[in-house]
């Protein structure tokens, strides 16, 4: 008698110990802050940032902001952007970890650019897309995830060409026009910090 009391008690420890973890895996992100490591590894900082919307939806915000000027003006990159994207999750999200797996979005944003190389450059006071994404993100860590996504859609722009004169002190303006791109218009590789809420006694959210 004495060892069933034990083995009983033994399973009841167990079990609470595997209803704890349970819980602990079940803890969800209260924000989500990425990095594109491609941008990163092109000398682009970038900042992303995405709020979950219940299981299945999510809201993602983004940055570029790039703006180096290289030996002595020959070399200009200099891009401020910013865009939104929603998200929608698919499969069981009930056995799926938070923001991760499969899922289909819409983007949409806008910047200024100036791309220069050597004498000749491009500058553009504006420029738009949109477009429809698919991406896979992969939990690599207790907070972190790997992101891959790509996005196709449109992109239109108004540009000024110039000529740089005068040991690059002076712009001649060549011409000027439109632009438009169908095709894909971004691409990522990135790299997600998870920022979960503190799980409640019992499991509950």
């Amino acid at each position: 008698m004495p060892d069933i009391r034990l083995l009983l008690f033994s399973l009841y420890m167990l079990s609470g110990c595997l209803f704890c973890a349970h819980a602990q895996e079940r803890r969800s992100p209260a924000l989500a802050v990425k990095t594109n490591l491609l941008f990163d590894a092109a000398l682009m900082p970038n900042l992303e940032v995405e709020l979950p919307l219940g299981r299945r939806w999510s809201v993602n915000g983004e940055c570029m902001f790039p703006w180096w000027t290289f030996s002595g003006n020959q070399y200009c990159q200099q891009i401020l952007s910013g865009g939104a994207e929603a998200r929608c999750w698919l499969g069981n999200r009930r056995r799926r970890l938070p923001l991760s797996g499969h899922f289909l979005g819409f983007y949409a944003g806008g910047g200024k650019y100036d791309l220069q190389w050597l004498k000749e450059g491009y500058q553009g006071e504006f420029f738009i897309a949109s477009g429809v994404s698919y991406g896979y993100c992969r939990h690599i860590g207790r907070n972190f995830n790997l992101e891959f996504s790509l996005g196709i859609g449109v992109l239109r722009t108004y540009y000024r060409h110039y000529h740089m004169t005068d040991g690059y002190r002076t712009l001649l303006w060549q011409n000027n026009g439109h632009y438009t791109w169908i095709g894909p218009t971004k691409a990522k590789i990135s790299l997600v910090w998870l920022l979960n809420r503190k799980a409640k006694k019992g499991g509950a959210r």
